[in-house]
């Protein structure tokens, strides 16, 4: 037989055992007139000397062939397979020379494998891993080291013997272990699980990681050469051969080394978490990939080549930047931004475009995540210069010169004009009396310009004042007066406003001129020691120090620059007021933020008459209910909610996170500063 690859005559496995299931006897009978093509006489362990001669007659015509013809019954396959066994796992062990034929061996398991591998599962697994194998020996006999990274397939058992091997290679060697060895590692581990991200998202995951190695192994992971050897074992089809298992001497067994098999499960899981937010967005949306919305949930590095709408963003974007402070609107935004809203966005679309702005080094004022409102197209927008450390949520100083500002740019304007210098001096004071980092005072800035674009409001407000107690309000109102007063002049029309304001707090606005004129006239309070007499100088003495000649740094007597100790003192009284006016002009910018009231949670303690849900205790049960109607809201707001049912917020997204996964497989709040509430994770919640 021109093909060869057979044995013929008598051959035994070992001396007293039965014949080699593969052996072609040529003195055993052979009836050629009527062949067994069904294959009717082949058991679950065929042997050439088992079958009937109808059936070697069948056989042996299938070996006079090409060997390919995919009907061919699978037993006929495997009595010659059985042979190749045998000649890789024990004539070439007994006689090197004999490697030469390995290249050869292996082409006809390939193509066998290609022939049948489909039409018997347990044929491919064997035929695989036969051909890792000989692969595995090419290597060793002709010292090339492992022929190529084994592919991530996934069926992760058994682990191919190239990638134990190369370990063990680059271990023997000192050769440090690149990424993509790294990778087929981690992928291969037994204790490592991939998780959705890594399989819904692969060309991302792989990117990522092969970025984060890099970072943490600069050079590459160096792999210990300890003492454990490595160990070949291989479980044959022909029972002749049954299970083969080599030790190589010459081979450390890396693959299960506790030490770096953890570092790799870190650097996995790391990987896997900065994807998941994409990943889930994915499992959403399956068309979406390519779109700006799930760019902005991948991690900056990846956006470098995103070719199609990304990168169209990312021009129109730099566009942009080449006139710094030019005027835009929501809208000159929106037509590079896609949205099913209309003329708005809502937030959370709103929170992915800033998330890509920051991905490109650029902020956005108004920005949803500090208080503003969502992007709608006649809304203006400021583009800004920010650097990588530009903060995602608003620090207490960044919160309090924000409204602060607000409050200001709201009194100054209300004359009908506002000056920029003023504004100018304001920011700039703002920046210098709280402890801002560079880049929240560039943000300060560009809140500064957006605030100037904005048509400010004072309606609206009534329903949120009217929650606040009495000392709060004259807290404000304290904080209105000092604003006004800062530039050392009050307009008429600023009268005006404040009173409206003061009428708004309920507080008396007959009283605002007198206010002001006390905190125009009346000298700031001391904020630094006063000096009484020089140290060493004896005084028997104790004269009293004047209110204003011993202060060791008067006020400037520039009526329209700002007092940085009146603003310093004032900001010290006032952080719990910061807070309110943050939460009130939330509001004021964005009604639809607001949650309507027949929607309002009730208060903790109330609502127990209400069942259960599921294992939830009474508290987390009711608040799961007020959030039932929602489909999104901010932090701040999901905090709030929590503390009106008496739960701290952490704890309670994480009871009810783990009540949505029991319950559904996914988890029920999604996100960081805009949390989205998975609607089918709260009906299986709730059913």
């Amino acid at each position: 037989m021109a093909r060869g690859f057979i044995y013929i005559g008598t051959l035994n496995s070992t001396p007293g055992s039965l014949a080699d299931p593969a052996l072609v006897d040529p003195e055993l009978p052979i009836n050629s007139q009527h062949p067994d093509l069904e294959g009717s006489c082949l058991a679950y362990w065929p042997s050439y000397a088992g079958i009937t001669p109808e059936g070697r007659a069948a056989f042996l015509g299938w070996l006079a062939s090409d060997r390919r013809h995919p009907s061919t019954p699978i037993g006929y396959v495997f009595i010659y397979f059985y042979g190749l066994e045998r000649r890789v796992l024990v004539d070439i062990q007994a006689d090197p020379s004999l490697a030469r034929e390995l290249p050869a061996i292996r082409t006809e398991v390939t193509e066998l494998l290609e022939a049948y591998g489909e039409q018997s599962g347990s044929f491919h697994g064997y035929a695989s891993g036969l051909v890792e194998v000989i692969d595995f020996l090419l290597a060793r006999f002709h010292g090339t080291g492992p022929a190529k990274l084994p592919a991530l397939t996934p069926d992760k058992w058994p682990v191919p013997f190239a990638l134990r091997a190369g370990l063990g290679s680059f271990a023997a060697s000192g050769t440090r272990l690149p990424a993509d060895w790294a990778l087929a590692w981690a992928w291969y581990h037994p204790d490592i699980y991939p998780r959705t991200p890594v399989t819904r998202c692969p060309e991302e995951f792989n990117q990522l990681f092969t970025i984060r190695f890099s970072q943490a192994f600069p050079k590459g992971m160096l792999l210990r050469n300890g003492k454990s050897r490595m160990k070949i074992t291989y479980a044959a089809a022909s029972s002749a051969i049954g299970f083969v298992t080599q030790t190589l001497d010459d081979v450390p067994a890396v693959f299960e080394q506790k030490a770096a098999g953890q570092r790799l499960s870190e650097l996995f899981g790391s990987v896997t978490n900065e994807l998941d937010g994409y990943s889930r967005w994915l499992g959403r949306n399956p068309s979406g990939k390519g779109t700006l919305q799930a760019a902005a949930l991948l991690p900056p590095e990846l956006l470098e080549s995103r070719p199609g709408e990304v990168d169209d963003f990312k021009e129109w974007v730099s566009d942009q930047m080449e006139t710094p402070g030019a005027p835009l609107t929501g809208a000159d935004i929106m037509n590079h931004w896609p949205s099913t809203s209309g003329d708005k966005l809502g937030k959370p679309e709103s929170v992915q475009l800033v998330q890509l702005l920051g991905h490109l080094n650029i902020g956005m004022e108004p920005d949803v995540r500090f208080g503003g409102p969502s992007v709608s197209s006649l809304a203006p927008i400021v583009l800004f210069e920010a650097g990588p450390d530009m903060p995602s949520a608003p620090t207490p100083a960044y919160g309090a010169a924000a409204t602060m500002l607000h409050l200001a740019v709201a009194v100054a304007g209300s004359d009908g004009t506002l000056h920029p210098s003023e504004m100018d001096r304001l920011s700039a004071q703002l920046q210098s009396t709280l402890a801002l980092t560079p880049a929240e005072k560039t943000r300060l800035q560009a809140h500064l310009s957006w605030l100037c674009a904005t048509e400010i409001r004072l309606t609206g407000l009534a329903k949120r004042i009217g929650q606040l107690n009495q000392d709060q309000r004259a807290a404000i109102g304290d904080l209105v007066i000092t604003i006004a007063a800062a530039d050392g002049h009050i307009a008429a029309a600023e009268v005006t406003v404040i009173q409206k304001i003061y009428k708004l707090l309920g507080l008396d606005p007959e009283s605002v001129t007198g206010k002001l004129h006390s905190a125009l006239t009346t000298p700031p309070p001391a904020v630094t020691p006063i000096t009484v007499r020089p140290p060493g100088t004896p005084d028997t003495t104790f004269p009293l120090p004047g209110r204003t000649t011993a202060v060791t740094d008067p006020p400037t007597s520039d009526p329209t620059t700002l007092d940085r100790h009146v603003m310093d003192a004032k900001l010290a009284e006032t952080a719990a007021v910061s807070a309110l006016l943050a939460d009130i002009f939330q509001d004021n910018l964005d009604s639809t933020s607001m949650i309507p009231p027949s929607l309002d949670p009730a208060p903790a303690g109330q609502g127990a008459e209400s069942p259960r849900i599921g294992n939830l205790d009474d508290g987390h049960s009711a608040f799961l209910r007020a959030l039932a109607d929602l489909e999104h809201l901010d932090r701040a707001r999901f905090d709030d909610l929590a503390a009106e049912h008496g739960l701290l917020p952490d704890g309670a997204l994480d009871v009810l996170n783990e009540a949505a996964m029991d319950a559904s497989e996914e988890p029920l709040l999604e996100g960081s500063e805009i949390l989205t509430i998975n609607s089918y994770a709260l009906k299986e919640l709730l059913s």
